[in-house]
């Protein structure tokens, strides 16, 4: 199936055929990567891209990750000079 592509505001876009994105399950997200010099479409499930980061912090810690040694203190010139608190 041959389409073409259009221009959409400031943007260019492909259209889809209805028939297509219905076989799909009438997805509204796909994940775009070029692919063998082409364009690949999967659909994409994620809502959120952040999602399941309650899981992974879970995981983390279960795994012995400690959250608080991921913030350093980085002193410098702007936190002492021209920050105002």
């Amino acid at each position: 199936m041959q389409t073409t592509i259009v221009k959409i505001g400031n943007s260019q876009g492909l259209i889809i055929p209805k028939r297509l994105l219905t076989s799909l399950g009438g997805v509204k997200k796909f994940d775009m990567q070029l692919k063998d010099g082409g364009l690949l479409l999967v659909p994409s499930t994620d809502e959120s891209p952040r999602q399941d980061w309650e899981k992974q912090f879970t995981m983390a810690i279960h795994n012995g990750h400690k959250p608080e040694n991921d913030i350093e203190y980085v002193d410098n010139e702007f936190d002492n000079a021209d920050w105002k608190w």
